[in-house]
């Protein structure tokens, strides 16, 4: 069937031009086009969002280090990658990215947030603003 395509997380049938399942939200693998741009930074870090949303930290830590990675004055993907590698058990590295964001937005507030939380976790003495 040339008109739908299959999720491949949960086996729904979802029509060909669809980004996310209807069922189960997952991100769905585009084929590759001459035609198509490479998704904005910021498209980037939509589309990790919704990996993050399914527990998927490590697809989503991948769209975050990408967004990153083309945009570093981007300070919700690197907020949004302290997330994620918190999530992974990484909170050195996590606390690196909440950091970065807040130095680009001081007022973010899941970065500090984060911050304080990698900090408490790390049992560091650092003061935690």
């Amino acid at each position: 069937m040339t008109d739908t395509k299959l999720c491949k997380s949960c086996g729904t049938t979802v029509s060909p031009s669809a980004r996310f399942c209807r069922e189960c939200g997952a991100v769905l693998a585009e084929e590759p086009s001459v035609n198509q741009s490479a998704p904005t930074p910021k498209e980037q870090v939509n589309e990790g969002i919704a990996l993050y949303q399914q527990g998927d930290y490590q697809g989503a830590l991948s769209k975050f280090e990408k967004a990153t990675e083309a945009d570093p004055t981007l300070a919700a993907a690197w907020s949004d990658k302290g997330c994620a590698l918190g999530r992974l058990g990484e909170r050195d590295a996590a606390l690196d990215a909440f950091k970065k964001a807040l130095e680009m937005d001081p007022d973010n507030r899941e970065a500090r947030e984060g911050k304080d939380l990698c900090l408490r976790m790390l049992g560091s003495s650092q003061e935690a603003s």
